[in-house]
């Protein structure tokens, strides 16, 4: 099993112990080299549309990205994960942009 096959294994939404807020949607990981080239994850987490980002505590977050990293470590996973929230609508209008 590739790691990333692990890591899908890890973040699977119907497996993983997350904290009731924020909701998430969905968690996709895939693959990553960070800016030393080392080789690492990076973990989109899709927020449900009625999240409000910016007034979640920031112990709310961290609850968030602790038990993602927690579930990469039971795992065997031992690279390191960029962890990114987003709302679909914030999806969106980035792929608009492009």
């Amino acid at each position: 099993m590739s790691v990333d096959d692990k890591a899908l294994k890890a973040l699977d939404l119907d497996s993983l112990s997350l904290p009731p807020d924020p909701r998430v949607a969905s968690v996709e990981v895939a693959d990553y080299t960070d800016s030393t080239g080392e080789p690492a994850l990076r973990v989109l987490v899709t927020l449900d549309e009625t999240a409000d980002i910016e007034s979640l505590p920031s112990e709310a977050i961290g609850q968030l990205k602790s038990a993602i990293r927690a579930s990469l470590r039971r795992h065997g996973i031992t690279v390191f994960p960029y962890i990114f929230l987003a709302k679909p609508s914030e999806l969106a209008e980035a792929d608009d942009k492009e």
